[in-house]
């Protein structure tokens, strides 16, 4: 059931500092001496409407549900509170495992690039769950 990759976006997103703010204190990330905002800070725009309809289409397809698996975050250079990016996604499927791949770029409104962003989920079938294994 492998399909092409889904390209989504590109999106504009800002750092809102009280949510960056708020995602340092819920994660533990350490305190910030600029306006740079906590190196996973992201993760929130890949939660993003557009996005979770994408992850919640291709679960339902496949009759499965998403379990985090991993994420990684590549910088140029630090996100800036207050600042406008724009978003690209490409969401991909993998058959062994059964996985969603997530892989994100974040560059200024001018094109200038600043990060890579890629999250891992395993498409666990339900019928496994329903087994009670996982």
């Amino acid at each position: 059931m492998s399909s092409e990759p889904l390209a989504l976006g590109p999106f504009r997103v800002r750092v809102d500092a009280a949510r960056a703010a708020a995602y340092r204190r819920e994660t533990g990330a350490p305190p910030a001496a600029d306006d740079a905002a906590p190196l996973a800070y992201p993760a929130v725009w890949l939660s993003s409407p557009q996005i979770h309809a994408e992850i919640a289409r291709v679960c339902g397809e496949r009759d499965s549900v998403p379990v985090h698996e991993s994420q990684s975050f590549d910088y140029v250079a630090p996100l800036r509170a207050g600042e406008d990016y724009a978003l690209s996604v490409t969401l991909r499927q993998e058959e062994t495992p059964p996985r969603l791949i997530i892989a994100a770029t974040v560059a200024t409104l001018s094109g200038e690039a600043r990060a890579s962003i890629e999250a891992m989920l395993r498409l666990v079938p339900r019928s496994a769950l329903k087994m009670g294994a996982a």
